[in-house]
């Protein structure tokens, strides 16, 4: 009798990985496309709105009259919603999270005051939140398992895409009058869609086995692979799933301070402090204003030009994804960070080429001579009458030198803002090989089922926060270090994270999570 049941079981597993295998060959079904554009919307959405602060920070300085501070609170409201977003989960909040993109993107587009337009930024950084933590989990949830790292990976591109469609649409409004509001608005289109679309989405099987609902999970399985497993395969599915949930529901907090816990928690958490304090999003955020900075005073040429962050981003990100294997985390990691700072490096110092070290004075004659950091002021402009800088509320219109870069020209402009643009090409092209992209994949890989969710979750509250920090101390920051003061202090902190990981940083890539935790022991 025993022998007999011992029988049945082996074949019953060589019968379940024998399917597991056959996915691999057999047709995807309606329902998966259906998610797949589920995953577009989603990760457009988040990859969107983070991305058109940049082209639209210019024409709302204008509109409103913002200081520095306003500025960057206006850039940095939609990080801060984010965190308060990424405490919800759930398939229905996906519904909840379109409702309030569109909800941010009216704000925004129909702002009459300041106070609005940070309301609206608030509330899309929610939805942002919302859709960062949700879509991400309901796709690996809900996806066939043999499409299940194809689909994370779409999400991950359709991100960097969002960012580039944001860049395509600041230079489509850059010249219309009040554009920004066309550049907030479209952001609805997309989650509309999305809000029409989820109510034909099931919950997640995961999420019934977790209620008890297993009836309906074992209906949503079947609407997931078809008619082409048995019902011994979802059956274990779901019992694998019931085993991950019990063993998730017997963690604590406490547990990620246990010492086969607490490195790996704090390599997660260092990668993602290192992902945001490399700057990246400063350059993410703020790309038209560097190159204003940089002398593209045009707003129509500053917006143009910062599409090569954006698109830099977006192709380098499918290179990672498509290395990361063959090349290894740990490898990639450590060579593009140390990329990443000689980027830095050279990003500030064509910066301080160009614009010396002198910092915001107080008065346009604190600038005297030096016109490229005179012209960064906005109340200030070069005279012609008299060669140096004064203040524009009292320079005649046709005193006021006019030219791309606001100031005569040198011989070495066009070296300068050569080196400048290939600079940020190589710091954004050495982030997104690496640090983008490598993070999240080396953190999936280092904690048990027991402590995944809980130590992810900690991981990207670090990444949150250290984001906040950068979006909203920027302009501050190169108003008092000056642009290439700024970017030298990126340096230095990715330098010294750098130094640690280089130590601490194990290689995940083709192990199993037994021989990763025992690298930790």
């Amino acid at each position: 009798m025993s022998i007999a049941k011992d029988n049945h079981s082996t074949e019953l597993r060589e019968s379940i990985q024998s399917q597991e295998t056959t996915l691999e060959h057999t047709h995807i079904t309606r329902f998966t496309y259906i998610l797949v554009i589920c995953v577009c919307v989603g990760g457009f959405l988040f990859g969107y709105d983070t991305g058109v602060i940049s082209g639209a920070l210019q024409p709302l300085q204008d509109t409103f009259q913002l200081n520095t501070v306003q500025k960057e609170l206006v850039v940095g409201g939609t990080t801060l919603g984010a965190i308060f977003g990424g405490f919800f989960c759930g398939m229905i909040l996906v519904i909840v999270s379109s409702i309030i993109f569109i909800a941010g993107a009216l704000l925004l587009a129909l702002a009459r005051s300041y106070p609005v337009l940070l309301l609206g930024r608030l509330v899309v950084g929610l939805g942002v939140g919302m859709a960062s933590m949700i879509v991400p989990v309901y796709v690996s949830e809900l996806a066939p398992k043999n499409i299940r790292g194809r689909l994370t990976t779409l999400n991950t591109l359709v991100i960097t895409f969002g960012q580039v469609v944001a860049y395509i649409m600041n230079i489509a409004f850059a010249n219309v009058d009040e554009g920004w509001r066309y550049m907030f608005g479209i952001a609805a289109i997309p989650a509309l869609f999305q809000f029409i679309i989820m109510p034909f989405l099931p919950e997640s099987p995961r999420r019934l086995v977790t209620n008890n609902q297993l009836d309906e999970a074992k209906s949503v399985f079947r609407k997931i692979y078809g008619d082409q497993v048995s019902d011994a395969f979802i059956d274990n599915e779901i019992q694998t799933m019931l085993e991950e949930t019990s063993l998730s529901k017997g963690s604590t907090y406490g547990d990620l301070l246990k010492k086969n816990t607490l490195r790996p928690l704090l390599i997660a958490c260092l990668l993602q402090a290192a992902q945001q304090l490399s700057g990246f999003n400063a350059a993410m955020y703020y790309a038209a204003t560097i190159l204003k900075m940089a002398g593209f005073r045009s707003r129509q040429n500053s917006t143009s030009v910062a599409i090569i962050v954006s698109v830099t981003n977006m192709v380098f990100t499918a290179v990672a994804v498509a290395v990361v294997d063959r090349a290894g985390r740990r490898r990639m990691v450590i060579v593009t960070m140390l990329m990443m700072v000689v980027g830095l490096v050279a990003l500030g110092g064509t910066f301080a080429a160009q614009q010396g070290f002198i910092p915001r004075q107080d008065s346009c004659s604190g600038y005297v001579t030096h016109c490229s950091r005179c012209v960064l002021d906005d109340r200030c402009g070069w005279s012609i009458s008299q060669n140096t800088c004064n203040s524009l509320a009292v320079l005649e219109a046709d005193d006021i030198y006019q030219s791309p870069t606001g100031c005569p020209p040198r011989d070495n402009d066009r070296a300068i803002t050569g080196v400048l643009v290939t600079s940020l090409i190589v710091y954004v092209a050495s982030y997104a090989l690496g640090l983008g992209y490598a993070p999240w994949l080396i953190q999936s890989e280092m904690f048990s089922n027991k402590v995944r969710g809980k130590a992810n979750g900690v991981s990207t509250a670090v990444n949150w926060i250290c984001n906040l920090i950068i979006s909203t101390t920027f302009l501050s920051m190169t108003d008092t270090l000056t642009s290439a003061g700024t970017f030298w202090f990126y340096a230095a902190i990715s330098f010294v994270l750098w130094i640690i990981l280089y130590f601490i940083l194990p290689e995940t890539t083709g192990k199993s999570l037994e021989e990763v935790n025992e690298s930790f022991r």
